[in-house]
């Protein structure tokens, strides 16, 4: 198009623009997209009849200018958009530095194949292929989703005028010097319409006035004869204005009603979360150095200045600000906003208080702000004293609740008491078979009984605080815990599980108090030993950790579900499954052991299972510096093993 005579290039080339726009929308490799580009401008210079030299560097050249521009626009990425100004912005870096790529590899062939001054052939192809890049490549790259809202008849007029201002200047015979003019019609797309109309008018623009210049018609027509070159350069520049101010400017109202949007939704949930707030919020700006107005103003606000409604004027003329002459209504508060200055005050009105913190803020464009904060005392002392009642009463509940239970267990262990001593009386007693058994049946239930109103007992002792805590003594640690797996294996005798002790081969002296630890021992064992499965395996061992000792019991059983590893240690809490529920148990271990070692032992216990594997109860206990010298180590009263019978190394009981 408008191609010079004896010219070896084309004064505009929009295959340019038409190979930028199928590299960026090119669902696959670029790079094949690039490919193709190369073989269709081969192809199209080779069929015009140029040597072979120029028709392969110009489509090397074509075919680097559009996969820079792709690049450039997307930043690499999958897509490009021209939503923003910064995407404007970086098409037109784009479309620089792809013009200039293909002008130094274009300008370089044509001096090599043909001998023509590079300098002439360097700025003819930036001017070329820059102006059909600024005017076709937008067309790949505006969003859909952008709405402006532009209703359908505006867009039909604004596309008569600008068609009709096109023809008016460009029409063959109109020589008027008027090319500033479609820019008009265009700048009003860009102000009311979405980015996809402006797009679509600057490739019109650029097919009219070709055409139409070419035909003899518009400002650039009669340069034509004289001079094509330079007729052409000013068309070029023409298009190239028009599109970087219309793109621009269609931008900055792209930006601009995203920012409205934001703010938009800012302020309607700012003035949602003032509206329905407890606190009295009041916000103005300082107007003409001595007037406060309103713009802010919800109801709590209202009624700690005693009004119903807000009078129109504070919001339009203002409030004068005077020391002589109210403001708000209230003396302290006038007092200090009439002083300017931030600060706290106590009011009084319509029998209630309130504190009120008045700040002042520099606006960004010199106004100075005012927010007025009323806190209602009366409401909030009212809210704390419901709150105290209402935890009084809490506490009291609690504390009936466990003075009941205690109560009731102490009441229940007489009878239990003498229910156990028969039943033992009769297990020892001649019987025949069938009244053994039933003795057997009683003693074990009452014995079940009995440890249930020895755990609720407890557990309300150590929750009440009443429970009497034992003076901690030196002890043997390996000692207490041999005890404790030779009670254990006594619980499921008929069961056949194993449990395999370790424990170091020197004593393990710590302060503790014996019969709590011995407790909790027993608790964790015995938890380890009613989830094991028949001929199971429990391992215990015991070995140092930091300036602590660990005991680890592990049981290869059901395990506990991960998410239910901490609701185990509340009061009767137990894992919600079948496989659990058939286990006997009340929930009343585990809170005893977490109580006995955080209040009594000092240490602290933890569970950890997967779920499906078993579970580990690991206990830390603080050591205590020390061996067999000093005050000689005691063991629990209640365990039956003596001192003796510990072992060193690995112990294997089953």
């Amino acid at each position: 198009m408008l191609r010079p005579e004896g010219a070896i290039i084309a004064t505009w080339w929009p295959a340019a623009g038409i190979g930028a726009v199928a590299v960026l929308a090119s669902r696959g490799s670029r790079l094949a997209a690039t490919v193709g580009v190369f073989a269709a401008a081969f192809a199209a210079n080779l069929l015009v009849g140029r040597e072979l030299g120029l028709t392969f560097g110009y489509g090397l050249a074509n075919a680097v200018e559009v996969y820079v521009v792709a690049q450039l626009a997307s930043r690499g990425g999958p897509e490009a958009r021209l939503d923003s100004i910064r995407d404007v912005g970086r098409l037109m870096v784009a479309v620089i530095a792809g013009a200039l790529s293909l002008a130094l590899l274009g300008s370089a062939t044509a001096a090599i194949v043909v001998g023509v001054d590079p300098t002439t052939v360097f700025f003819s192809l930036v001017a070329s292929h820059g102006s059909a890049l600024l005017v076709i490549t937008p067309l790949a790259l505006v969003s859909r989703r952008l709405r402006r809202g532009a209703r359908p008849f505006e867009i039909v007029l604004q596309a008569m005028a600008f068609v009709g201002i096109m023809l008016f200047v460009f029409w063959p015979g109109s020589d008027l010097p008027l090319a500033f003019l479609p820019l008009t019609a265009l700048l009003w797309a860009a102000f009311r319409m979405p980015t996809l109309v402006v797009a679509v008018e600057l490739f019109v623009m650029a097919l009219m006035g070709i055409r139409l210049t070419g035909r003899g018609g518009g400002p650039f027509a009669d340069y034509l004869d004289s001079d094509p070159a330079l007729a052409v350069l000013l068309l070029q520049t023409f298009l190239a204005i028009s599109a970087t101010s219309a793109l621009f400017v269609s931008a900055a109202r792209n930006d601009w009603g995203a920012a409205v949007v934001r703010l938009s939704a800012r302020e309607s949930l700012l003035r949602g979360g003032i509206v329905s707030s407890d606190t009295g919020i009041l916000i103005a700006e300082v107007i003409d150095g001595d007037r406060l107005r309103v713009v802010g103003l919800n109801p709590t606000a209202l009624a700690a200045l005693g009004r119903e409604a807000m009078p129109p004027t504070w919001a339009v003329s203002g409030i004068r600000i005077s020391e002589k002459h109210a403001v708000l209504g209230l003396p302290e508060l006038d007092a200090l906003i009439a002083r300017g200055g931030s600060g706290r005050v106590e009011v009084e009105t319509q029998g209630r208080r309130f504190d009120v913190d008045v700040a002042i803020h520099e606006g960004s464009i010199g106004t100075s702000v005012f927010t007025v904060v009323f806190t209602d005392v009366t409401q909030r002392d009212e809210r704390e004293r419901r709150a105290l009642q209402a935890a009084e009463q809490l506490r009291d509940l609690n504390r009936q609740k466990d003075d009941f239970i205690s109560s009731v267990s102490h009441e229940l262990r007489t009878p239990v008491t003498s229910i156990l001593g028969f039943a033992e009386d009769l297990e020892d007693a001649p019987l025949a078979p069938s009244e053994r058994l039933a003795a057997e049946v009683i003693a074990r239930n009452a014995r079940r009984l009995a440890d249930v109103i020895e755990d609720v007992l407890e557990l309300s002792k150590l929750s009440s605080g009443v429970a009497i805590a034992r003076p901690a003594a030196p002890l043997d640690l390996r000692l207490v815990l041999a005890q404790c797996v030779q009670d254990a294996e006594g619980l499921a005798p008929t069961r056949g599980i194993e449990i395999r002790l370790t424990v170091p081969e020197h004593p393990v002296v710590i302060s503790a108090e014996a019969p709590a630890l011995a407790r909790v021992l027993a608790n964790l064992l015995s938890n380890a030993v009613k989830f094991s499965d028949d001929g199971g395996v429990v391992e215990v061992s015991l070995a140092p950790h930091g300036d602590e000792w660990r005991v680890r019991i592990e049981d290869h059983g059901m395990g506990i579900p991960p998410d239910q590893l901490e609701h185990v240690w509340g009061r009767f809490s137990r894992v919600q499954d079948d496989r659990h529920r058939d286990v006997p148990g009340t929930g009343l271990g585990l809170p005893i052991v977490r109580e006995l070692v955080e209040k009594r032992l000092g240490g602290a216990v933890r569970l950890e299972s997967d779920g499906a594997a078993g579970t580990t109860a690991i206990l830390d206990l603080p050591t205590e510096a020390g061996s067999a010298a000093g005050p000689e180590p005691t063991a629990p009263t209640a365990a039956r093993a003596p001192a003796e019978s510990v072992p060193t190394g690995a112990v294997s009981s089953g």
